[in-house]
């Protein structure tokens, strides 16, 4: 049996750890307000000289628009201190060898631009497309998903078949996020899984068909998390999601503290005793109060 882990505070957390990367969602925020303690907390690593960075999967606003709201709420935070998923798309388009093609990109408006600043050209969903390089869900808002979820399915299958295989990507790889207060909802990820399953019907387990996951629990955000606190000895994650922040964390061998705010619920250590190791949160944090 696993043991379990301590529980600690806040002021443990600014005491032990050089930086200390932050999820947004039931952690920061809850989905539209911020969560009590959140900003004095990132007000006291910012006082005592502490980096701190917020390290989102959420890629439906551009960085300077999540800092702009983040301010009007009361958060200090600046340029650097902001990681999205959606940030993460040049460098899959520059491994590929695919910057200034053409990209289906879902969504609309501001995930949308999170492409073209990657440096392709965002074009419009259509099943009968032959000329884009890749297909990004980069949003799910603006669409009639039964329909477009046929689109992408059909475009991907066609492609297959005629030997042209698009590059798959979703920037945020998150099946469930928190909507408000005690609402859900199913992200970008949720939607990538449905269309792999699907498809693998067709192809099995080819890895040309698959979607590459660029945010949290995958390698590119923790690599950009590093990245961004270099030089910072001792970091330390936290978030609200076993499968996505802890996991990611702890895969990257960043110190995990799971928050009790947000998705992963708990009252007590003992909660989590069955929870496999590669989920085991390092801490466990009540709230950021």
């Amino acid at each position: 049996m696993n043991s379990a882990p301590s529980i600690v505070s806040t002021d443990h957390l600014v005491e032990n750890y050089d930086a200390i990367a932050f999820d947004s969602y039931g952690v920061l925020v809850d989905g539209i307000d911020p969560l009590p303690g959140a900003i004095e907390l990132t007000d006291r690593l910012s006082e005592s000289g502490k980096p701190w960075v917020l390290a989102t999967n959420d890629a439906s606003r551009l960085n300077a628009s999540r800092i702009t709201v983040m301010r009007s709420q009361g958060f200090t935070i600046g340029d650097e201190q902001v990681i999205s998923a959606g940030s993460l798309l040049r460098r899959f388009f520059e491994e590929r060898g695919i910057v200034g093609m053409d990209c289906i990109a879902t969504g609309h408006g501001e995930a949308v631009e999170f492409v073209r600043n990657a440096g392709c050209n965002p074009v419009p969903l259509t099943s009968i497309d032959d000329h884009a390089a890749s297909l990004v869900i980069a949003g799910i808002t603006g669409y009639d998903w039964a329909e477009a979820t046929s689109e992408m399915l059909t475009l991907i299958i066609r492609r297959m078949d005629a030997g042209n295989p698009l590059h798959l990507a979703v920037p945020n790889p998150d099946v469930l996020y928190p909507d408000g207060l005690d609402r859900f909802a199913i992200g970008p990820g949720g939607l990538a899984e449905l269309l792999e399953v699907a498809v693998s019907r067709r192809f099995g387990d080819d890895p040309a068909v698959k979607f590459a996951k660029l945010g949290k629990p995958y390698k590119p955000m923790f690599d950009a998390i590093k990245e961004r606190l270099n030089g910072c000895r001792k970091v330390a994650f936290i978030g609200d999601q076993l499968q996505t922040d802890i996991a990611g964390a702890n895969q990257a061998g960043i110190d995990s503290v799971l928050v009790g705010t947000g998705i992963t619920r708990w009252e007590t250590a003992h909660d989590l005793l069955d929870v496999p190791d590669a989920l085991m949160p390092t801490l466990l944090l009540p709230s950021m109060k």
